[in-house]
């Protein structure tokens, strides 16, 4: 079994101690059973290091830095946002945890016309932790990005990087994923968006196609909002060859 993985905000170098945060190390301690001299890794800046685990009081926890680690796997070779229309409940947790999983590197709570749900302070910081968690476990280098969230049109424009985002939509014809995977090959950065529990409006439609976003189906079933865009994350992957 490898060591536990925990990000931190401190920059490490051999001999230095750096803390855990609060969820870390409640963690650590009480759901890992970790003791002091237990062996765990920590991350900061895209870099593991090996550590030792330090108990200390009122329950902080700290961890001593022993060495670099080697690492170069944990993330895609391009970065993939995930512009995700807002859902009702807990969906959006699972959208959050699930990409996290497949290497998304940003998460853009979307407004869409038919979006019935918020982004609030507190969801948002809910988010953020499971992608701090999902990371962890997913042996990710970097802790993903939830953005603040913005409209269809706007998040559309605002993520057309170095290839048209890619959006799904379930009148788009067969095969096309698969020729817009052929048009962005080689793109450092690519951006999937997908719709809400209603589905796109005909208005946001157009405003995908103004933006030079590419229409592209998933399939033959339909989707729900949430399965959506793991499963169109993990067809980007293998589509391309990452994995």
């Amino acid at each position: 079994m490898s060591a536990p993985r925990f990000f931190v905000d401190t920059a490490c170098r051999p001999g230095l101690e750096v803390e855990l945060h609060a969820d870390d190390a409640h963690h650590a301690t009480h759901v890992l059973r970790m003791h002091g001299g237990d062996a765990l890794i920590v991350l900061h800046g895209g870099k593991a290091w090996d550590a030792t685990l330090i108990e200390g009081e009122a329950g902080a926890v700290r961890a001593h830095v022993a060495k670099s680690r080697d690492e170069s796997l944990g993330e895609l070779p391009v970065g993939v946002s995930v512009l995700q229309a807002l859902v009702k409940g807990a969906k959006f947790d699972d959208v959050v945890e699930k990409t996290v999983e497949l290497g998304a590197r940003r998460i853009v709570p979307v407004h869409c016309e038919r979006s019935y749900a918020d982004a609030s302070r507190h969801r948002l910081d809910r988010w953020r932790r499971i992608a701090r968690s999902a990371a962890q476990q997913a042996r990710r280098l970097h802790v993903p990005v939830i953005a603040e969230p913005m409209g269809w049109a706007d998040a559309l424009q605002a993520f057309r990087g170095d290839a048209r985002p890619l959006v799904a939509y379930e009148n788009a014809p067969a095969g096309s994923f698969a020729e817009a995977l052929r048009g962005i090959a080689g793109a450092r950065d690519i951006a999937i968006a997908i719709g809400p529990e209603g589905g796109l409006t005909a208005a946001e439609v157009e405003a995908a196609r103004a933006a030079g976003c590419a229409l592209v189906s998933l399939g033959p079933t339909i989707l729900r909002t949430e399965t959506a865009a793991a499963a169109m994350l993990a067809a980007l992957a293998a589509g391309a060859g990452w994995w």
